[in-house]
């Protein structure tokens, strides 16, 4: 009796023990799965960082690792596709480190500068051009003896001469070069004027800040108008509003058009250019000579959610990233419901429509390479200080946003530009060119205009692809289509 007494006085401190135990595993397991959530968020964040931001963190110039790094090793240097140098780490007797830029401002937007703020390549390679690809048992002896080591080099894909003879066709004008080849991304050549002389910008520093009037030859210098340039493209747009065009309707072949010199009445009246009566055209001839009242009505015939569309898939509205070089989105804004003088603004490459000289080659380059755009870049690779190669950078694909039929198409059209359009100054026996011209206005009530060519060469399986503006000079035919023929004949020699 006695014992089943206490068996029963038990119940409730077994009861109470259970309780207390479920309570401790509850309390376990949730501290269990806090810790899980923080070993998953943590490895998550590890894969981000080193799949995706590790060069920015990196090479960030507040990191001040970069600092720990410059003090046992000497910055390394910017070269050409060649291999010439296009800046480097000059120490003077004393002991102190300065950079330097051989070819002074010919290649300040796209390498860049230290001083008064990192910008370009310097930035964005910072930290590999600090980190030293000596061997280490060697690189520990350089320290022991109080010797740095030597960074590692970046390889790029500029070429010097092409380069120059783009600087120099430019001139006094303002505007940009982009020169690439379509089956890699490599930019050859990216030139914006006017420019800069790194190596004496502290003493220019507060000129080069001074923001002048639009007469001022030195305005923005600082800006890469390649990539931070926004323009509105003129007819080179017309590539655009044609290719839409073609997608609509499966009877494009039979479109014609009477050119009058001009569409529409009143503020909205759109006139060819020099007030040119083009008389009848089907649509290769309406393109190859550029007649702006023909693709003003075409504009007005497309559907405003699909023309987006295809902008949108060669990055309006949005940037392909090239080596963390500082850019500017192009615009396209057109929808449904718009009126009709804008519409036909658009269509020529006018109105709310900007690009810059770098997106505008996407197409082009698109096409060129049989549909596929690929990914434009300018290092190309990582080198030690013996020329051995670190890291090999490989062309990339981003999209095929065109169609082998579409490719085939775009390429006679812009070939008709030039063998008998406004291009024909690129009608060489040398090499098969083709492309687009562009006279866009930019001063509302001015005649004055912005002279674009965008367009390619290509001879024994050999392409480039060149995008150009010069800012305010008059028509692309006069001005920007001759700069395109010294890189093409360089390029092809």
């Amino acid at each position: 009796m006695r014992k089943k007494k206490e068996a029963e006085g038990k119940k409730p401190e077994r009861k109470l023990e259970l309780k207390f135990r479920k309570k401790m595993n509850r309390e376990m397991a949730a501290v269990t799965y806090i810790f899980m959530l923080l070993f998953v968020f943590m490895a998550g964040y590890v894969i981000w960082f080193l799949s995706g931001d590790t060069d920015r963190i990196l090479n960030n110039p507040y990191n001040k690792r970069q600092e720990l790094l410059a003090e046992r090793v000497t910055k390394g240097n910017i070269l050409s596709d060649k291999g010439k140098v296009l800046a480097k780490t000059v120490t003077d007797k004393n002991g102190n480190e300065k950079r330097q830029y051989p070819f002074d401002g010919l290649f300040a937007h796209v390498v860049g500068r230290v001083t008064h703020g990192t910008t370009g390549l310097e930035a964005s390679e910072s930290y590999t051009m600090l980190t030293s690809g000596v061997p280490p048992l060697a690189g520990l002896l350089n320290e022991l003896k109080g010797e740095k080591n030597p960074g590692n080099n970046i390889v790029t894909t500029l070429n010097v001469k092409l380069s120059q003879i783009a600087s120099d066709a430019l001139g006094s004008y303002r505007g940009a070069v982009v020169a690439m080849e379509p089956e890699t991304g490599k930019i050859v050549a990216m030139v914006s004027k006017p420019t800069y002389n790194p190596n004496t910008i502290d003493v220019m520093w507060d000129k080069l800040i001074q923001e002048g009037g639009d007469d001022d030859p030195d305005r923005s210098v600082l800006l890469n108008r390649a990539t931070q340039g926004v323009y509105p493209p003129g007819s080179t747009f017309k590539l655009y509003t044609l290719l839409e065009y073609i997608r609509e309707n499966e009877q494009y072949e039979n479109f014609r058009y009477k050119c009058t010199g001009k569409i529409g009445r009143g503020k909205d009246a759109i006139n060819c250019y020099g007030n040119e009566v083009h008389g009848k055209l089907d649509l290769s001839r309406a393109f190859a000579e550029s007649c702006n009242a023909a693709f003003a009505q075409i504009g007005t015939e497309l559907n405003a959610s699909k023309w987006s569309k295809l902008c949108h898939s060669f990055y309006y509205n949005r940037t392909l990233s090239v080596e963390k070089l500082e850019q500017k989105a192009s615009s396209f804004a057109i929808k449904e419901g718009e009126a009709t003088g804008d519409i036909m603004q658009v269509a020529i490459g006018q109105g709310s429509t900007l690009t810059t000289p770098l997106q505008n080659i996407f197409l082009v380059s698109a096409a060129v390479n049989d549909g596929t755009l690929m990914k434009p870049y300018v290092v190309d690779r990582v080198e030690d200080a013996n020329g051995n190669t670190v890291q090999q950078r490989k062309p990339a694909a981003v999209s095929t946003p065109l169609s082998e039929e579409e490719v085939k198409l775009l390429k006679q059209y812009m070939r008709e530009a030039v063998q008998s359009g406004t291009a024909t100054a690129l009608n060489t026996g040398r090499y098969q060119a083709g492309g687009k011209t562009g006279s866009a206005q930019f001063k509302e009530g001015s005649s004055d205009s912005h002279a674009w060519f965008v367009g390619f060469a290509q001879k024994s399986g050999k392409s480039l692809a060149v995008s150009i503006v010069v800012e305010g000079a008059g028509t692309g035919s006069a001005y920007a289509v001759p700069i395109a023929k010294k890189l093409f004949d360089e390029y092809f020699e």
